[in-house]
């Protein structure tokens, strides 16, 4: 009996442990002809952020191109043509391939001369051209905003702005401090107002001269001829050098 009742008691602790272990089956599909759903794998966190540097348009990059814009355009008016087809915007410029202080009575087409689009050129206009505090702010706004490269501050032949007249108005008095340079240097007044105020630019601006001397960026002096369109460079040859690298 003792035998038997311990059997007994043996058969029922197997049949209870068989039937907890055909539950956990039944909750893990198990036995019940269905997949089992593989764990998920553990949630990664994503990686940080990075910002690659943006591209930049040297300046002598931006001269190069406004030089061969001009000159296709020069060849197209001397021989009747229409101006040429605009070529491709050169890589890496910003907002603008460059920046042109301009005589207000120039009554030239500047982006057209330069071979650009209107969009691509930040215009400043003013009589002589004669740099204004307002002038230099916007530049370094600029610059430090898009990335501009390249600023030409340009002249022209037969300017009205320029020419003598009675009275000691804010521009005449201008005119007359130029006009004395240009006597004292041999030059003609135009020229000598562009540089005088590539000059003044950058002498007026700490940020303006920092990137200037970094190699970043170009103040350009020039005059225009209206009546062919030809841009004159006055600038020395140095500063169409590539800044030495600093050892």
């Amino acid at each position: 009996m003792a035998t038997a009742s311990v059997r007994c008691r043996a058969l029922g602790l197997l049949a209870g442990i068989a039937l907890a272990a055909g539950g956990a089956a039944q909750q893990h599909g198990e036995g019940s002809g269905k997949p089992v759903a593989a764990p998920a794998p553990p949630q990664q966190p994503p990686a940080p952020a990075t910002h690659a540097p943006l591209p930049e348009l040297p300046p002598l990059a931006a001269l190069a191109h406004c030089q061969t814009g001009n000159a296709a355009h020069v060849r197209a008016r001397a021989s009747g043509k229409p101006a040429p087809a605009l070529a491709d915007r050169p890589a890496g410029a910003g907002k603008y391939v460059c920046a042109v202080l301009v005589c207000a009575d120039a009554g030239v087409d500047v982006p057209a001369l330069l071979g650009l689009a209107p969009a691509d050129v930040l215009m400043l206009a003013a009589p002589g051209p004669f740099a204004s505090p307002e002038t230099v702010a916007l530049l370094e706004r600029t610059v430090a905003d898009h990335r501009l490269s390249l600023v030409v501050v340009l002249g022209h032949a037969d300017c009205a702005s320029l020419a003598r007249r009675p009275g000691g108005d804010a521009l005449q008095r201008r005119r007359d401090a130029a006009h004395a340079e240009a006597q004292r240097r041999g030059d003609a007044l135009p020229p000598t107002v562009a540089r005088m105020q590539r000059d003044l630019l950058l002498a007026s601006s700490d940020a303006l001269q920092a990137k200037s001397t970094a190699g970043a960026l170009r103040v350009l002096p020039a005059t225009v001829e209206p009546a062919t369109g030809a841009i004159t460079w006055l600038h020395a040859r140095a500063e169409t050098l590539p800044i030495a690298p600093v050892k």
